[in-house]
């Protein structure tokens, strides 16, 4: 196993290169091996850095603290350079607080957060589809919330793009049994795992909605993507910056 020291070397030099996807998994590994060395577990200093921060800031080494403060710095470089504004304020702020003041951490978050500030004033006006990844683990709940957006009475037009693994699509199953399923184009992909195998036709599956939308003139209001269980979401995010015709119709 590589140590956490390795793969924050590694997270830096992806940021360098540009490779910010692949950047934030490597920071991820390198936090999550180092919160296990401070006694900590369940990815506590990734889903909730504020917290994780105060928890470990009365028993943690100045050097603990120093090398956890440049980890909150990289992924918030990293996110920011994904366009994860908010997020990557966390990032910094988290930062902020594991020492002294610094001014290069403390301009960093300013203009994310101006950043983030003029993203939202921006987002209802880009003419884009806005899309959103439902994930989670296997009986998590994805499908009960889908049919639910499926059959409430919310007056708008949501496309779904929802994937299985296996041969028979038992959540599409489910799914179908919605009032709006024909209303809202459902397309189903059978052939693996879509953060891998089917990026290909989850591209081509956004595309055919635009087009379908734009024949019949109706106007997506957004799209739902569903990711089986054994899916991670990260590739599936990155499909929007790998096709410039999904980047131009879709947020």
């Amino acid at each position: 196993m590589a140590d956490w020291r390795e793969l924050q070397t590694q997270a830096m030099a992806l940021l360098k290169e540009g490779k910010h996807f692949d950047g934030v998994q490597k920071i991820n590994a390198c936090m999550e091996l180092f919160e296990t060395e401070l006694g900590g577990s369940d990815s506590k200093i990734l889903k909730e850095p504020r917290a994780f921060v105060e928890e470990i800031a009365g028993k943690a080494a100045p050097e603990q603290k120093l090398a956890l403060r440049s980890m909150y710095v990289t992924r918030g470089d990293l996110l920011a350079a994904l366009g994860a504004s908010k997020r990557a304020a966390l990032e910094y702020d988290c930062a902020a607080s594991l020492g002294a003041e610094d001014a290069e951490i403390s301009a960093k978050r300013a203009r994310v957060e101006q950043s983030s500030a003029e993203q939202r004033l921006q987002k209802d006006d880009d003419g884009k589809v806005p899309v959103t990844v439902l994930t989670g683990f296997l009986g998590s709940g994805k499908t009960t919330l889908l049919n639910h957006i499926l059959q409430a009475s919310h007056g708008k037009r949501i496309a779904v793009i929802e994937n299985e693994f296996g041969e028979v699509g038992i959540d599409d199953a489910l799914v179908k049994g919605g009032a709006m399923a024909d209303e809202e184009n459902i397309v189903e992909m059978n052939n693996g795992c879509i953060c891998c195998t089917v990026r290909g036709d989850l591209i081509a599956g956004l595309k055919k909605l635009i087009k379908n939308s734009k024949k019949s003139g109706k106007t997506l209001d957004g799209v739902m993507i569903e990711t089986t269980g054994l899916a991670d979401p990260a590739p599936v995010a990155q499909t929007f910056f790998a096709d410039d015709y999904v980047q131009q119709h879709f947020r």
